[in-house]
């Protein structure tokens, strides 16, 4: 498995550039694996808390949301303080000490659910280190930040290949834990459960030691291969490490402060008084602090011009509105399938069939990005992406009517297709829009400014993740989760005018980008 070696040219302003200085070698085989390795650990609480609803009484499903939601706040805090850090300074060294990490975090997700009842904060933990998955890394994936189309093409492939690890957690994970563990006794499940091939039945051991120990292996196979073929010569020594642990310190040290706000009292915390739309902003200020911070003064302007860049603030609407929701209902959908659809009569029964389909709905998502590419390039970015962004609004609609009627019903699962067929096509919407949203970036940033957006974008995306999650947790506490769609709705209807009215007017100071 040699792959061929991708090159990149470090970011730096052109007064800062030498001749022959800033190009690396980064092997885009071997990141590709990374990623993929990255992103099916970084949505390992997906599956989780499905199992913990299933096998434990004593986790509401507030509790379980709200630990979904801490994953996706510490990826956020960790793609923007790792991500700025790493613009100029990442390379086949790094890819190799980043599946040493991700091994690591898959170990650490292990033993804590192998062996016995993990308490609330442990959970909470959990949920933060594992979104060192989705930080760190994946910031490397962002393909608006390469300066030639041939690199920017090829890290845009392997960013598409490595959201394929959301699709194998989903897949892999809820089969592997019915494999009896060495040493580790198995948990029955409370009532049935689900995976690809099919449905368990209540009193089922289950091994929730396995979604460690999967992608611990398959951490540990990149590794063995890179040992064997992959090296080719190349020095695996970090001179800046100290920066880039600070860098993670410091992200995670972020995370741990909104954990504290969010987290409720039954898992250890108290219960947030403010609302979920000011805790964010605060959180992402705070993150702005630490990349001031870390980066040096030479280039701390470029920074401060970035944040001053009014398009800045549109694209990541628009940003959160597609990549956000991908990854925040990739993140919720079987939790909150496995809620809604409870079958009457039987108490706290949870659907158990969710594992059955749960990542057909990501794939389909990931299968949309050619589409959505392509249609960028023949009739622009945001044009696209305003059509994507008013299709979400209309199936965000239609699941707001659906819940509704699941409400009222005296047997939900007679509104299951009609649910599954709404969300279906609110996760092919958002990645018609992403996409759509990539090949638009270039042409809204200036060329000095793209990896920073870049990066930033992501980050702010992943957002979604956090939001999500909170949203239902508020709209459940109301016995209304319709409430949460409806205030979706609005959001893609407001991000789709913007789009329209500051690029699609014919005197637009940037014009159908």
């Amino acid at each position: 498995m040699r792959s061929p070696p991708l090159s990149v040219q470090a970011s730096r302003p052109p007064s800062e550039a030498t001749p022959g200085a800033g190009s690396i070698r980064l092997p885009v085989g071997w990141l590709t694996g990374a990623l993929l390795c990255a992103f099916g650990i970084w949505m390992l609480p997906s599956v989780v808390m499905v199992v913990l609803a299933q096998t434990r009484s004593d986790l509401s499903m507030a509790d379980l949301l709200t630990l979904l939601a801490l994953t996706g706040m510490s990826a956020t805090a960790l793609r923007l303080t790792l991500g700025f850090w790493l613009q100029a300074r990442f390379g086949p060294a790094l890819v190799f000490w980043a599946l040493i990490v991700l091994m690591l975090v898959s170990l650490g997700v292990a033993g804590l659910l192998a062996f016995g009842e993990a308490s609330g904060m442990a959970l909470a933990g959990l949920s933060v280190m594992v979104g060192l998955g989705g930080g760190g890394l994946a910031a490397l994936s962002g393909p608006g930040a390469l300066p030639d189309e041939e690199t920017q093409y090829e890290l845009e492939t392997a960013s598409l290949v490595g959201h394929l690890g959301l699709v194998l957690t989903l897949l892999l994970v809820p089969y592997a834990l019915m494999w009896p563990l060495a040493g580790v006794p198995g948990v029955p499940l409370l009532s049935g459960g689900s995976h690809f091939l099919g449905r368990l039945d209540a009193g089922t051991p289950v091994w929730l030691g396995w979604p460690g120990v999967l992608w611990t292996g398959i951490c540990a196979a990149l590794l063995g291969l890179w040992c064997l073929v992959g090296r080719g010569g190349v020095s695996l020594k970090m001179p800046q490490w100290r920066g880039a642990l600070l860098a993670v310190v410091l992200g995670l040290l972020v995370s741990a402060l909104g954990a504290a706000v969010i987290l409720p009292d039954s898992l250890g915390g108290r219960t947030p008084a403010v609302p979920v739309e000011v805790i964010l902003p605060v959180l992402l200020a705070l993150c702005v602090l630490v990349i001031l911070g870390l980066t040096p003064p030479a280039q701390r302007s470029r920074v401060t011009q970035l944040l001053a860049h009014r398009h800045l603030w549109v694209m990541s609407a628009l940003w959160v509105a597609s990549l956000g929701t991908f990854l925040g209902l990739t993140l919720v959908f079987p939790l909150l399938t496995s809620m809604l659809f409870r079958l009457p009569g039987e108490g706290a029964v949870l659907y158990s069939g969710v594992f059955l389909y749960a990542w057909m709905l990501p794939m389909a998502a990931i299968l949309m990005r050619p589409l959505g590419s392509w249609a960028a390039r023949r009739w622009s970015g945001v044009r696209i992406a305003a059509i994507g962004t008013l299709l979400q609004m209309v199936w965000a609609g239609w699941l707001y009517a659906v819940l509704v009627r699941i409400g009222r019903s005296d047997y939900p699962p007679d509104e299951l297709t009609a649910y599954l067929l709404g969300m279906a096509g609110l996760f092919m919407a958002a990645g018609l829009s992403h996409a759509a949203l990539v090949q638009a970036l270039p042409k809204v940033f200036p060329p000095l400014l793209r990896p920073g957006a870049s990066v930033w974008l992501m980050s702010v995306a992943t957002l979604g993740m956090a939001y999500i999650p909170l949203a239902l947790v508020r709209a459940l506490s109301n016995d209304a989760v319709h409430q949460a769609f409806l205030g979706f709705a609005l959001y893609y209807f407001l991000c789709a005018l913007v789009a329209a009215a500051l690029y699609l007017r014919r005197h637009a100071s940037i014009y159908n980008p």
